[in-house]
């Protein structure tokens, strides 16, 4: 497997790639994704560097993007949300969401953010370090709230990197996670 940046002429493929994905879950058509890799794209929090595919044998196998996020209206050069996630349908089970985790947490860190926040499920991202956000004083708006407090996440990406950061997590920054 092979980690690299998304090539802007395969913006519209990653697309496909994660509507493909999230259509094929139980909790998502997967049309949200889908506009919200585009959506990422064409704010001021989107971090190219951090628009990451992994590759094995040539092929796309699996995706993510690691963005600017404010919590309450700062903090938005020291966390990054990560979302969406998505790894092949046939790839899926092996290794590569992983993979892609663990080289991101690496390049976020060595990139200096301090945290990183997720909404999932707790006991896939809990294996990697994250924790329940509101141990770090870190709440969900009541704009969007997750289906329960513990699928709103964080890490921190060094010692005590949290430990001054603290507030709301608001997506409505991005149309496609408003709910």
């Amino acid at each position: 497997m092979n980690i690299r940046t998304v090539k802007i002429e395969e913006y519209r493929f990653i697309e496909d790639f994660v509507y493909e994905i999230f259509n094929n879950t139980a909790y998502s058509d997967g049309l949200a994704e889908k506009a919200l890799v585009k959506e990422i794209r064409e704010k001021p929090y989107y971090i190219p560097q951090l628009d990451l595919v992994v590759e094995e044998e040539g092929m796309i196998i699996g995706h993510f993007i690691l963005s600017k996020l404010p919590i309450s209206n700062k903090y938005e050069n020291e966390m990054l949300m990560l979302s969406p996630v998505s790894v092949a349908i046939d790839k899926q089970r092996q290794g590569v969401g992983k993979y892609m985790l663990q080289e991101g947490i690496k390049l976020a860190a060595n990139m200096g953010f301090k945290g990183m926040i997720v909404e999932g499920d707790p006991r896939y991202y809990q294996r990697f370090g994250f924790k329940t956000s509101t141990e770090f004083g870190i709440y969900a708006s009541k704009k969007n709230v997750p289906p329960s407090v513990e699928n709103l996440m964080c890490m921190e990406l060094c010692e005590n990197g949290m430990e001054t950061i603290s507030g709301e997590v608001d997506y409505s920054i991005y149309k496609a996670l408003t709910h």
